[in-house]
């Protein structure tokens, strides 16, 4: 038997390297601007479309000139509170290895769940608001070959443009969406001049942001697991739709992708499809609460967030479900 074996070295836990599970990005302030506020519900002016109605402006001398009038109503927003917390007792701190930092790991569980959520939040806020379309039932999916991203996407450009008078400016795709559209032969040919070209070979995100003449093109990759706690996880899916399982079965919206509107700045008189206003005054500023709960002997970590995500002008975006045929 040799010396190693003999217990030369017993195994601990390494202080340069652990794994830990954790989405590489989120995206809602890409598509919903934070607007901070200082209460935690109030409203918001919302004026109507009469700036793109053309009215007789003709005068003739001596007469009044014709008048106008203008629309404007208001909107509520509410700031829901959104927290987890956690309790490190005494004996965790004592007993972590050099690796495990419990403060900072329960800090980044912990704010990666609320913004999860928040990510899950806006999704669900976009799909209750837009009426996605359906590509599959007309058979415009963008693993179509036979279907042309490019001329599809111009065309919704042009039927929001009509109700808002400004043209989509970003466009989101979740990954499987996007998977799909960079390697449909009809966009590689816009690209390349060919739809045939050589094995890894694919666009960049700024050659699909020339192509589509948009500001922004965003990829979501959120992952959301969906099987139960305390199993392994064996289901999971994208956040922005998709058709990630075990069994491989097509999720009920599929891979989704969102075009829209969205102002380089949030402002008065701006329009934009969503916003997330929110609360941040005070301690309501404050995202990570820490304590001492003595009766537990125990610390206690908290974080918090108050937010609403709304989607404050539907005709800024149009969302489309099942972009993608598998």
């Amino acid at each position: 038997m040799g010396l190693y074996a003999g217990g030369l070295h017993i195994d601990q836990a390494l202080t340069n390297a652990s794994v830990i599970y954790r989405n590489a990005d989120f995206v809602a302030e890409r598509v919903a601007p934070l607007i901070p506020v200082d209460k935690q519900s109030n409203r918001f002016y919302v004026y109507g479309p009469d700036n793109l109605r053309a009215q007789d402006d003709t005068r003739r001398p001596g007469g009044l000139s014709n008048e106008i009038d203008w629309s404007l109503s208001s909107s509520p927003y509410f700031c829901d509170g959104h927290a987890l917390h956690r309790y490190i007792p005494d004996e965790d701190r004592e007993n972590a290895d050099a690796a495990i930092d419990v403060d900072t790991d329960t800090t980044i569980q912990l704010t990666d769940k609320i913004f999860l959520n928040r990510e899950i939040n806006l999704v669900n806020a976009l799909m209750a608001a837009l009426t996605p379309v359906d590509l599959t039932a007309a058979t415009e999916t963008f693993d179509a070959a036979t279907f042309d991203p490019i001329a599809f996407i111009d065309a919704q450009k042009e039927t929001v443009a009509a109700q808002i008078g400004l043209r989509p400016n970003c466009m989101v795709f979740s990954r499987p969406a996007w998977r799909a559209f960079r390697n449909n032969p009809n966009v590689l040919k816009h690209i390349f001049g060919t739809s045939v070209v050589g094995t890894g070979t694919q666009i960049t995100i700024d050659q699909a942001k020339l192509l589509l003449e948009l500001d922004d093109v965003i990829i979501a990759d959120a992952i959301q697991v969906t099987s139960p706690e305390g199993i392994t996880p064996t289901v999971s899916q994208y956040v922005w739709g998709a058709f990630q399982n075990s069994a491989g079965t097509a999720l009920t919206n599929g891979a989704l992708a969102l075009l829209f509107y969205r102002p380089p700045a949030p402002g008065l008189r701006t329009i934009s499809l969503a916003y997330q206003f929110t609360w941040n005054t005070g301690r309501m500023g404050a995202l990570v609460y820490k304590d001492r709960a003595n009766k537990r002997h125990s610390d206690w970590i908290e974080v918090m967030r108050y937010y609403s995500e709304q989607v404050i002008a539907a005709a800024a975006g149009v969302m489309f479900k099942k972009c993608t045929l598998s």
